[in-house]
């Protein structure tokens, strides 16, 4: 599962993600709903030769992970990059939105 930050500013969400072993073809990147979905497949071979002795390790698999953003986002205007494993995402907040606090009685 990746590491990830989100980050609430100003006038965007900004996020973070660490994908290593990710190549940018097998990453999916979806906005539903104020919901930030990372999918990706990852196959990664390691090989070690030491004299007689053969060790090899194989990495596979999938991960999906779905994110709740902090504020209504404008999913048309999102920009995303992806270099070195690591993805980024600026995400415009929804034109006029501001929090409302709710006063506890």
């Amino acid at each position: 599962i990746p590491k990830v930050d989100v980050i609430d500013r100003n006038d965007e969400i900004f996020v973070k993600a660490e994908l290593p072993g990710v190549k940018k073809d097998d990453l999916e990147v979806t906005l539903s709903d104020n919901l930030l979905t990372l999918q990706a497949r990852v196959e990664q071979e390691a090989k070690t030769e030491e004299g007689k002795y053969h060790r090899r390790e194989l990495r596979r698999g999938e991960f999906r992970r779905t994110l709740a953003l902090p504020a209504p986002v404008d999913e048309k205007a999102a920009k995303a990059t992806f270099r070195n494993g690591v993805l980024e995402l600026h995400l415009p907040k929804v034109a006029g939105y501001s929090p409302k606090a709710i006063k506890v009685e």
